[in-house]
Formats: C-alpha cells, structure tokens, sequence
C-alpha cells in the first residue's frame, strides 16, 4: 500500500530527527510508541525505531506533496520540542527541505501552546466550582472531538495542534479554578511526562492520518476521549485537594486510563451527535485555518486566536 509505505517512512524520518542529537528520549519514544498502539496496532514499533536504515531511501520513498510537508512539519516540531538547537538536526531539516522543495514551515506546536490568554475565574465557592469545571471539561472535550472529526490529512496537523492546544488550555483552566496558577509550557510538559500527550503524539497523529486504514480510527471519538479523560483526571485531583506538583505519572495516568476506558466513552456515546453537528458546522472555517497556516499568511498568536474562535 503506497500511503502506508509512505506513512512508514515519514515516522522513520521523525525518529530521525529526533534521535539526531545521540538518543531519542524516553518519553518521545513512549509517546510514539502508545500513539503506535493505538492508532496503527498492525504496525511494529520495531519497524519505526529500526536502528538500521537508509534515511535517504526513507525520504526518496515519500513522494506525496501533502506527506511530504507532514514530514518536514513533524521533524521540525520535534526538532523544537526541547528548546535546544542541534547541528545535525538542523542538517536533517536541510536535507528534507532540499528534498521536498518546500520553505521552511515554521508554525509549531510548541509556540502556540505558549500563547497567552485571560485565565478562568477563580471559583471560590466549591459546588459551582464543581459544576463549573465539569462544564468545562465536557465543553472542550467536544470541541476536541469536532476538530479531530475532520477526515482530511491536509488539515490534520492545525487540527491536532488545535486539540493539544485546547487540552493544555483546559487543564491551565482548570488548576487556576482551584487556585493553582500554572504556565502553559509547564501544563505541556506535564502532559507530556504524566499522561503520554506530547507533541511526538501529535506528529504520528498527522501522519498515521494518511492511511486510510490506520486514519479511520483517528478521529473524533479518540479527540473526544482523550480530552474528556485528561480534564476529569485533573479535575478529580485538584478537587481531591492535590496541587499541580502532587499530580504523579503513576497515579494520575491509571485515573485517566480508567476514565478514558469508562465515563469518556459512555460521555461520548451521549455527546456525538453534538460532535457531529458542530465538526459540519465548523468544517469550512477549521479547513481555511489549515490553508491560511500552511500558505503562510496567519503567525502563531492568529493560529491560536482562530483556534479558540472556533468555538
């Protein structure tokens, strides 16, 4: 199958970069993995992280304009993810941009997280602050949904990028409702190294999108769950009187994945409807977005001011 083959090596490229500066991180390489697990089960994980290949025969395989700049996209992203710049990862975007005769596309991941807005209200009294922060979570989940319902690969990355935004921003929310004042990078990091929901996870999304196969599982009910899963776990813990620190990977990750496996699916069944009529409803707009960011014309603040005006 030509997209998976494709697919294959654009995530074989990813790798790449992302083990260019000596060793792929743990937590890259788990995020990558997971996302593997679930969104392409067929395929090993083996064949992504082959120590063994030809990078240029990897790059030659891809020959699709639109994977191309998925590629070039997730090897950059990944690139920036830890704030550093490496020498040979910057002579790997070289390769890919001479390659694919692409400009360099610098719209990330990373930036528009860090994109500032006015918080939530803190809500002192504890029954609206429950109902309150429940409303949120349920909200935004289905915000979540609508965008990740959108079948088409070209838009998927302003798509997922608008997930992982909107799942930062509602767990920066929903700390300051109880009081807890957080930044949006550390909010990244913390989903990153606590729930495994980290810009390596966004990158295999965009591409694994490619595969008809593969891509019919990615979509709004895994935006939905996702979403729904992080903002309860978070929520049961401030709301259980832990703060930000005291959020531990062990614990706050079987919270999630209980959630996720549970109250998130039965959440969904009852919201998909809705997710349905508002992914229609909101298609034309989040498909100009994705034209407008990949042409160039919207920097990372209006990337991020159009996301949350899709609301």
């Amino acid at each position: 199958m030509a997209e998976q083959s494709q697919a294959l090596a654009g995530l074989r490229v990813m790798v790449a970069v992302a083990r260019a500066d000596g060793r792929i991180a743990e937590e890259e390489k788990r995020q990558i993995t997971d996302a593997l697990a679930e969104l392409a089960p067929d395929l090993s994980p083996d064949e992504v992280f082959a120590e063994r290949f030809d990078l240029d025969e990897e790059i030659a395989k891809i020959i699709e304009p639109d994977v191309q700049r998925a590629t070039y996209r997730a090897a950059l992203v990944l690139s920036m993810a830890d704030g550093e710049s490496h020498a040979e990862e910057s002579k790997l975007l070289a390769k890919l941009r001479e390659a694919f005769d692409i400009h360099d596309d610098g719209h990330s991941v990373v930036e528009v997280l860090e994109h500032k807005e006015p918080l939530a209200p803190v809500e002192k009294d504890e029954q609206k602050r429950e109902s309150e922060s429940k409303r949120e979570v349920l909200g935004t989940a289905i915000m979540a949904g609508a965008l990740g319902a959108n079948p088409l690969p070209i838009v998927s990355f302003f798509t997922e990028v608008g997930v992982f935004y909107l799942q930062g921003r509602l767990v920066r929310n929903l700390a300051w409702y109880y009081g807890h004042e957080v930044s949006m990078k550390e909010v990244g990091a913390m989903m990153a190294t606590t729930f495994g929901l980290g810009v390596a996870r966004v990158m295999v999304v965009q591409l694994v999108k490619f595969v008809p196969v593969w891509g019919s599982v990615v979509g709004g009910a895994a935006a939905f769950t996702t979403t729904f899963a992080l903002g309860e776990a978070v929520r049961r813990h401030f709301a259980a009187g832990g703060d930000f620190a005291s959020l531990t990977r062990k614990e706050a990750r079987r919270a999630y994945e209980e959630i996720k496996k549970g109250a998130a699916k039965e959440e969904y069944e009852a919201a998909k409807d809705e997710i349905a009529k508002k992914a229609l409803e909101k298609r034309s707009e989040i498909e100009a977005l994705a034209r407008d960011a990949r042409d160039g014309k919207l920097k990372d603040e209006e990337v991020a001011n159009r996301i949350k005006g899709l609301e």
